[in-house]
């Protein structure tokens, strides 16, 4: 039986904001841990936090590879994602309002009827 090695929680999240594969991160993650344990002992709080930061540097320079490498049209694919997401989002409040005031009307006027 094959274990799991252990990942941050953090690392789908991040990956996800960095535009790289959760694959690719974790494969930064094992690096990252392994170049904090030639600088501190290993499972230290000291180790986990040069990992972390050496964790961040990595994801930042593979998403400005990446980016380096899509010749400009990743950052505005990944811009456009974004504006359809939250224009999504305004829509789906926009319609659980008026569903909201259609109910407040429905049960308002459902009081004032003559009996």
């Amino acid at each position: 039986m094959r274990t799991k090695l252990r990942t941050p929680k953090l690392l789908p999240w991040l990956a996800k904001k960095a535009g790289i594969s959760e694959r690719r991160a974790e494969t930064l993650w094992h690096e990252s841990e392994r170049w904090a344990a030639r600088r501190a002992a290993s499972g230290s709080s000291a180790y986990y936090k040069l990992a972390v930061d050496r964790l961040l540097e990595l994801v930042a320079a593979e998403s400005l590879r990446e980016d380096a490498a899509s010749f400009g049209w990743r950052p505005w694919a990944r811009a456009q994602a974004r504006l359809w997401a939250v224009s999504m989002q305004v829509a789906q409040q926009g319609a659980a309002l008026t569903a909201r005031g259609w109910r407040l009307i429905g049960s308002a006027a459902g009081q004032h009827q003559p009996g």
